[in-house]
């Protein structure tokens, strides 16, 4: 089991539906604000709220400007030797989720792929 990383608390990724658009590409109702975890870490606990129906996909930029344009997460498949991308889908449940994340990340944005009809509260945890 991941082990949360000292000091490093819960965040929350808000799905805000009314923010303003902050990167090319941007879909208000589908991506988190972002989300600066503190440190470098090997992984994220995620907990979603209920929430539409979706697939959930886990981004990581380079730096903490809203402006710059987050990149998927992938995922190690040892099975195949290859990677793809990160995703799980959420039902009309919470769910706890754990994302691995290859050489560390520490800025996140969750990433719903259909429309929320309102704000959703993804809470965040950095672990290693």
């Amino acid at each position: 089991m991941a082990k949360a990383r000292p000091g490093i608390g819960p965040q929350t990724a808000l799905i805000d539906i009314d923010r303003d658009s902050e990167f090319t590409g941007d879909d208000v109702d589908q991506y988190s604000k972002l989300v600066d975890l503190g440190i470098e870490c090997s992984g994220v606990l995620i907990k979603l709220p209920v929430m539409t129906s979706s697939t959930i996909s886990v981004y990581g930029q380079e730096d903490s400007s809203t402006a710059t344009v987050p990149f998927i997460i992938h995922r190690l498949r040892p099975d195949a030797q290859t990677s793809e991308a990160w995703t799980t889908t959420a039902s009309t449940g919470s769910l706890f989720i754990h994302c691995d994340v290859m050489g560390g990340i520490r800025y996140i944005r969750v990433r719903a792929n259909t429309n929320q009809g309102s704000d959703r509260s993804v809470t965040l945890v950095g672990t290693n």
